[in-house]
């Protein structure tokens, strides 16, 4: 499962992600984390008529983290999705993208999302070769 970068207040113990440099409740400077890439939905939506810069239709997800971390992510369909669904976080090119915790379905996603600059068949690729090769994973 891929790792999702955040920073953690030393103060209040506020996780945020994407990480920042500093804490939203206190003048502190924050430290760098690393988060588990897995989480539930809290809520969701489509959206037909989406900011000027995204394609129609927009599906978003509010996603907690396993850490207690909150934030949006993108996704393939909100059509499966229901509150409390587990699903595999994932960033491409500075953006989180939802979606289940399946193979397959991890695949569709990317792919779809990658780019069409050739780009897809790395991503895939990638997002593949990090679940096949982690350090420290011997003997599996």
């Amino acid at each position: 499962m891929d790792r999702i970068p955040a920073s953690c207040c030393p103060e209040c113990r506020r996780i945020v992600v994407p990480p920042t440099a500093y804490c939203p409740d206190h003048p502190v400077r924050m430290d760098p984390r690393s988060l588990a890439g897995h989480g539930h939905v809290v809520s969701f939506t489509t959206l037909y008529s989406p900011p000027e810069g995204f394609s129609s239709p927009l599906h978003i997800a509010l996603v907690e983290l396993m850490d207690g971390a909150r934030f949006f992510c993108h996704g393939e369909e909100t059509r499966w999705l229901k509150v409390g669904a587990r699903v595999a976080v994932e960033a491409v090119g500075g953006i989180y993208y939802f979606s289940h915790l399946g193979l397959v379905d991890r695949a569709r996603l990317f792919w779809r999302r990658a780019g069409a600059r050739g780009e897809k068949a790395a991503a895939i690729a990638n997002s593949l070769l990090k679940r096949l090769w982690r350090p420290g994973r011997e003997g599996d």
